[in-house]
């Protein structure tokens, strides 16, 4: 877990877990590498879930920390969706989970909508294009859901009912396939998987067979043999 937080901490407590860094907001591009660098290495992450709750722009602009205190954003403290969609393009995650809960997220899941560049991206607004974001309402909804259960896709449809104060609302990538927990794991599995064996199968770090790195390598040739390379259309 990484951290982007105002202006920093550290030996910031989550019970039942050890202290962790929290980052400055300010550091936009050391958090926009972390993002690429785990997004371009190939089996590096199987879900990846990115949370952004912040002050906003109407264009869906995050503005991330005023550094310098001049009242004034500047590139350096700001977000935008460009970015965002630069970072996450063509992800190698299997799964990107973007919840957004900050007014004018509607924006930013428009940006996604059935977008070549971001197939496996789903992103979970928490509200309009036009609608301000109340009080944690969406963030406190997620943060009481079942993860080792339900499907993300199945949290954001409950909190339509939960929601009193804008609209939630969802769109993902060409793909359009997203369904699972935040971990990656199935979800609406009976019996649920054990906290043992989610640990085992779906959380932290796991061990890959060679035959995934060979799979992975056949794939990859292919699709250029075929002219399938995604990377070098001019989609947006």
């Amino acid at each position: 877990i990484k951290m982007f937080y105002a202006n920093g901490a550290s030996n910031f407590h989550i019970p039942g877990e050890h202290a962790h860094q929290v980052h400055p907001a300010a550091m936009k591009y050391a958090f926009r590498y972390h993002v690429q660098k785990l997004c371009r290495v190939p089996h590096c992450v199987n879900s990846l879930v990115l949370y952004l709750n912040s002050p906003a722009k109407n264009d869906g602009t995050s503005l991330l920390w005023d550094l310098d205190e001049d009242g004034i954003a500047d590139n350096s403290e700001e977000y935008t969706i460009r970015e965002l969609k630069e970072d996450l393009e063509l992800c190698a995650a299997n799964y990107v989970h973007l919840v957004v809960d900050q007014s004018f997220s509607g924006d930013i899941a428009d940006a996604f909508k059935n977008s070549k560049r971001h197939r496996n991206v789903i992103v979970f607004a928490s509200g309009d294009n036009n609608e301000y974001a109340y009080n944690d309402e969406y963030s406190r909804h997620w943060t009481r859901s079942n993860h080792t259960f339900d499907c993300t896709w199945d949290i954001h449809e409950h909190s339509k009912n939960a929601i009193k104060h804008s609209t939630p609302e969802v769109k993902e990538g060409e793909r359009g396939e997203v369904r699972t927990t935040i971990f990656g794991s199935p979800c609406n599995v009976y019996p649920p998987f054990s906290a043992k064996e989610l640990r085992q199968d779906y959380l932290g770090c796991q061990a890959l067979p060679t035959a995934l790195w060979i799979k992975k390598l056949l794939s990859s040739s292919e699709e250029t043999e075929f002219g399938q390379d995604y990377a070098n259309e001019p989609w947006a």
